[in-house]
């Protein structure tokens, strides 16, 4: 009914209405396949009214509606980031080391050249040089930091090492089972320094928590970094426990719609999940919502962590799955149980194939369409288990940023474009650095993949909102800039739809003006222009 109302409104003979806003002068992509492009649009009470061409657009506002004049600047609507992580880390001297990867001489290097006696922890982040190299154990951690503790956190978030101060400061005990985590041995059977999977998360759950102030100020330093992005839309995946975050998120006043997404870490197969009594809408709080289940299956590529169906090349290993199928099936029962949507970490083939047979037992096809399963990450989906995935209803939320790493073996297969070809619904969520901007570079260069992975520009923008509203069931209220709509927009420093914009300057692409419902946001101080009306309403 909005729809048709809005469609109606762009008449020229229609009468002037109580319109808050009105932005003019602008290229905007709509992403509403009914009307893909225009120069203005009109809002009221948070809501898309109108969107066409500047003289009917400015025709329906009386003279008490704001006016921003756009100056023929791309408009597009609000960026919604699917895949967010959101936590402080506790306090520490950061190392900064040569690379992202760094071998076992420049870590030894690092950790060397801190003071023995000194006060406080040391860290450091590491990749599989170190991670996976045999010879470099808690031993080798206590030889270089004998007294103070020492943790070395994988990049990929899926490893840690530390040494004994560390282990003692922590209560690490490597005889403990954890549900979906383990510990690394050596060669004679003992404990090593590293943590894999739910045992590290666990071991972080567990500690104290840090100060309130300490976790708004990593909440603020994300979201106004994406909001000055053009991010209105966060996906949250966060350690902390939930209710917590709930009241942490609105102590920040940072103003972006939030979607709080559990991420159990049981002490125990089959505790009960945190938060899972949390009503989906926040009293008070209209832009927060609580809703969906995550549980990672499984690591990476880079670490070898992904589980595959055959051994990594020129090795011996083929991953591991943290949870066995029966496990998943169990995981998977719960979270129906609770109505709620089913998010999963899933990166190898074998952890692909495995969740889609869990599907199988749980329930028909027709029943997962309509859950909408989420596989985050999604690269162990290629060849006969695509067709499956779509039969499912399997929606796949990829990470641009993951493609800007070292090359592997297993970046290949349907991981972008592929996708939508095998009528997969796609969405985009960073992961990893929040500018919208940089991920859609490597989504259209697909550094480390094949070419034939790559999207277009366009299919970018409309994986990021559009198909983000659509893996949170919330494509008939944002994504679009269409008459019915939500108010949630970024007018961009440069038209990044442009070929003329090369590829290489996407990243430098800001929001000169984010509006959420109908609000600004955020607003670049240099930026926009208002008519006389405008200063007369006021």
């Amino acid at each position: 009914m909005l729809r048709l109302l809005g469609c109606a409104l762009l008449l020229a003979s229609a009468p002037a209405l109580a319109i808050d806003l009105v932005l003019h002068n602008g290229k905007v992509w709509t992403g509403d396949p009914t009307r893909p492009t225009a120069s203005a649009v009109a809002i009221d009470d948070g809501r898309i009214t109108a969107v066409g061409n500047d003289a009917d657009i400015l025709a329906l506002a009386d003279a008490g509606a704001r006016r921003i004049d756009l100056a023929g600047r791309r408009v597009v609507p609000g960026i919604n980031d699917a895949h967010v992580h959101l936590g402080a880390w506790w306090q520490s001297s950061y190392l900064a080391l040569p690379s992202p990867d760094p071998d076992r001489a420049e870590l030894e290097d690092a950790l060397g050249a801190q003071p023995k006696d000194g006060d406080g922890w040391l860290s450091a982040s590491i990749g599989a040089k170190v991670l996976e190299d045999p010879g470099f154990t808690i031993a080798s951690l206590d030889a270089l930091q004998p007294t103070r503790p020492v943790i070395l956190m994988a990049m990929t978030g899926h490893g840690t090492m530390v040494n004994s101060a560390a282990r003692r400061a922590l209560g690490i005990d490597p005889g403990a089972p954890v549900p979906g985590g383990w510990y690394g041995k050596d060669a004679d059977g003992n404990f090593d320094g590293r943590l894999y999977e739910y045992a590290q998360w666990r071991m972080r759950a567990t500690q104290p928590p840090l100060p309130d102030a300490a976790e708004v100020t990593a909440i603020q330093a994300h979201a106004r970094e994406a909001l000055e992005a053009g991010t209105t839309s966060l996906q949250v995946m966060t350690m902390l426990p939930a209710e917590r975050f709930v009241a942490l998120w609105q102590q920040s006043g940072m103003p972006q719609r939030l979607r709080l997404i559990r991420l159990p870490i049981p002490a125990a197969f089959g505790d009960p999940v945190d938060g899972a009594g949390l009503p989906r809408e926040v009293a008070g709080s209209p832009r927060i919502r609580v809703s969906g289940t995550k549980w990672i299956l499984d690591g990476t590529p880079l670490e070898h962590g992904a589980a595959l169906r055959s051994p990594y090349p020129g090795t011996n290993t083929s991953g591991h799955l943290n949870f066995d199928e029966p496990q998943i099936e169990q995981l998977l029962r719960e979270i129906i149980a609770r109505d709620d949507q089913p998010l999963l970490h899933v990166s190898g083939d074998a952890t692909a194939a495995a969740v889609l047979d869990a599907m199988a037992a749980v329930a028909p096809a027709e029943a997962w369409r309509k859950r909408r399963l989420r596989m985050e990450h999604g690269d162990g989906l290629r060849g006969d288990l695509v067709a499956r995935a779509r039969d499912y209803g399997v929606v796949v939320v990829q990470n641009p940023s993951h493609f800007a790493l070292a090359p592997n073996a297993f970046i290949a297969g349907n991981l972008l474009s592929g996708f939508l070809d095998a009528g997969i619904p796609l969405a985009l969520g960073s992961d990893g650095p929040p500018n919208p901007w940089l991920n859609m570079m490597w989504a259209v260069q697909v550094p480390y993949g094949s070419p034939r992975q790559a999207l277009d520009r366009e299919q970018v923008l409309r994986a990021y909102t559009a198909g983000s509203a659509y893996a949170e069931f919330a494509e008939d209220t944002k994504g679009r800039l269409a008459p019915g709509y939500v108010a949630d927009l970024a007018v961009l420093s440069q038209d990044v739809l442009d070929d003329a914009v090369p590829v290489e300057a996407l990243p430098a692409t800001t929001s000169l003006l984010t509006v959420i419902d109908g609000e600004i946001a955020w607003r670049d101080p240099a930026f926009g222009t208002e008519t006389a009306e405008t200063a007369a309403a006021r």
